[in-house]
């Protein structure tokens, strides 16, 4: 559901009749998305329901483009894991307890504690697989293949162009020494 489709809590109205016409998100730490904190929006329930709300709003809005460098991308994510892991971390370190009482008198879990949870076990599985992958091995090699690459595009530019061969050896040692300050 897009931002714009649901601009107000929608909730039915104990008294008369009609939905309430508070903005989405009213007074709860997810404005724009969601029930309003006088219709149970800050309930662990409905609040990760906006959440998820949100999430998807902001995931439709990506221009996603094709992932070429699988291995890098795998990193780059090792990396985002650990960091919502990270914050999250710090969101439940900011509460004063872990659990909460509902009611109707049973003890909940706190939502904060339940998205760390996922974090930490999103983390294992993320960094597991570049263990297991080799990732840094992988990618010294994909870079060393392309540096090939470049030298042999290189020596085939300078045999084209009919330069002396003193020149083709001056042109290999600068391009070998640029290609080392760029990676």
């Amino acid at each position: 559901m897009t931002r714009n489709a649901k601009r107000y809590c929608g909730a039915k109205k104990r008294q008369g009749e009609g939905d309430c016409t508070r903005p989405a998100g009213w007074g709860t730490d997810h404005p724009g998305f969601g029930r309003c904190k006088l219709h149970g929006g800050c309930a662990p329930g409905p609040r990760i329901v906006a959440l998820n709300e949100q999430a998807a709003y902001e995931l439709a809005r990506l221009d996603v483009p094709p992932v070429v460098d699988a291995l890098s991308e795998l990193a780059r994510l090792a990396g985002q894991a650990v960091a919502w892991k990270d914050n999250m971390s710090a969101k439940v370190n900011e509460l004063s307890s872990l659990r909460y009482e509902s009611q109707t008198g049973g003890e909940q879990l706190r939502a904060e504690i339940a998205l760390w949870e996922r974090a930490l076990d999103r983390c294992i599985a993320t960094l597991t697989a570049m263990a297991k992958l080799n990732i840094e091995e992988r990618l010294a090699g994909v870079r060393k293949q392309t540096a090939d690459m470049m030298e042999r595009a290189l020596d085939a530019a300078l045999e084209a162009s009919g330069a002396p061969l003193d020149g083709k050896a001056k042109a290999r040692e600068a391009f070998k020494r640029n290609l080392k300050i760029v990676a």
